[in-house]
């Protein structure tokens, strides 16, 4: 009896397993961990003062790109779809730390390159968006290399641009800077990676081309705050060194999160109608 329990019980096993290979991911989240982008609450006076040292013309792209992120999130929303159901569909179980799409997706023409993963609390998990040498402007280089980088090449040595935090329904909550350490980046002066964020581009459909053009969309849309983002990660770094080379401060492991700042598709959209009128 003993023999024909265990005997079922690996066959059930056997069964899961195979069950998530053939069908992959099933819409796992963490639903009900996760705070939901109706609740961001967004300084308005402060954005309008960001969005005002803006001209007219920029702000009409940053529009035009609002209004592609509202028409993707509309059109998959008829399917109860969303961007992260699409950068998660067919990739098995939704682990902790794992990258999304698996080997991440990336552009070989513009050396844009990001993956989707989950580890914090208070989201169901972030986009982290890069850019490889390759795709930066000539004579761009990093003020560190990774120790662990060895090639120095177009491909191996990258930045880190921005991290997108998500909700359980497909809505970013918030736009983050990472420590260096945390993506394994070669750390590059801030002025250059405000450039770098014009050149990046995923121009194919792997893992799907809605994902792709949607966060395409969103580096212009909240272009305003990655720039602030970015402006603040050395000024932060510098506090939090307190006397310590930055160098190491780049290394502790205690310090991931350098900069976060709440966002939303909708105040934002309607703050640069508002402005535009």
């Amino acid at each position: 009896m003993k023999k024909l329990r265990t005997t079922l019980i690996i066959n059930l096993i056997g069964l899961t397993v195979l069950f998530v290979c053939l069908f992959g991911y099933q819409g796992i989240t963490y639903r009900g961990s996760s705070p939901s982008h109706q609740d961001v609450v967004i300084d308005i006076s402060t954005l309008n003062n960001e969005l005002n040292k803006y001209s007219r013309k920029e702000l009409e792209k940053m529009l035009r790109a609002g209004e592609e992120i509202l028409e993707w999130n509309e059109m998959l929303s008829k399917t109860e779809s969303h961007v992260v159901d699409q950068v998660l569909k067919g990739q098995g179980v939704f682990w902790e730390f794992h990258h999304y799409p698996m080997q991440d997706t990336f552009d070989r023409e513009t050396y844009s390159q990001y993956y989707y993963h989950a580890h914090r609390k208070g989201e169901h998990g972030h986009f982290h968006l890069f850019l490889r040498q390759g795709g930066m402007e000539k004579d761009t280089f990093p003020i560190f290399y990774d120790a662990r980088n060895n090639t120095l090449n177009d491909i191996d040595t990258y930045a880190h641009l921005i991290a997108i935090s998500m909700d359980d329904e497909g809505y970013p909550l918030t736009l983050f800077i990472t420590n260096r350490w945390v993506t394994g980046e070669d750390w590059y002066a801030s002025r250059d990676v405000k450039k770098m964020v014009d050149h990046f581009q995923v121009n194919h459909a792997h893992p799907s081309y809605v994902v792709n053009r949607w966060l395409n969309a969103m580096l212009i849309l909240f272009r305003p705050q990655i720039n602030c983002l970015i402006d603040e990660r050395e000024m932060i770094l510098v506090r939090h060194a307190n006397g310590i080379p930055i160098k190491e401060v780049l290394e502790d492991h205690e310090f991931d999160v350098v900069s976060e700042m709440p966002i939303s598709i909708d105040k934002q959209i309607e703050a640069i109608r508002t402005l535009l009128k």
